[in-house]
Parts: C-alpha cells; sequence; structure tokens
C-alpha cells in the first residue's frame, strides 16, 4: 500500500497593508525561520515611510500550508514580533 503525503508545500510571503488594506504580496524563501526575514522586511518597511510617508503603513510575514485538508496559517508582524496562528 503506497501512502501519499497529505502536507501540501509551505508557501512564504511579505504582505503590505496601508490602512489595513493589503496593497502589496511578494514571496519569500521558505527556508530558514520566518524571524530571519526581519531584517529585510523592516528595511523594506523603513523605505516605503520614506516615500509615501502619508500612509499608514505595516508589513506582516505570512506563511500558510494545508495538512491533510485543513489550511494552517502563520503571521508574523514585523514592527512587534507578535506571531499569530490560525487553523482553518
Amino acid at each position: 500500500m503506497v501512502r501519499e503525503n497529505m502536507t501540501a508545500k509551505k508557501t512564504r510571503y511579505i504582505s503590505v497593508r496601508n490602512g489595513g488594506e493589503e496593497t502589496y504580496v511578494e514571496n519569500i524563501p521558505v527556508s530558514g525561520r520566518m524571524r530571519d526575514h526581519l531584517p529585510a522586511a523592516k528595511l523594506r518597511l523603513r523605505e516605503i515611510q520614506r516615500v509615501m510617508p502619508l500612509g499608514k503603513w505595516s508589513i506582516t510575514i505570512e506563511q500558510q500550508w494545508k495538512d491533510a485538508g485543513v489550511t494552517h496559517f502563520q503571521m508574523l508582524d514585523v514592527m512587534t514580533g507578535k506571531l499569530q496562528e490560525s487553523v482553518l
């Protein structure tokens, strides 16, 4: 009997928001830990704030994957370092 791997590939990306509305998403490598991407994401946020200072900008590092038909989400707030998790 052959057992199928039920775990789908993990995806990871940064999500840029202005006033809570997602305005831009960029895929990033899934290698390493999510926190490894904090320095680059903080730099990206500073650059955006410098060019468009009137916006209410925020960035999260997010990843998602499916396991046995269930979708897992993790969201890391770049400024606070707070990790949120949910399962749908």
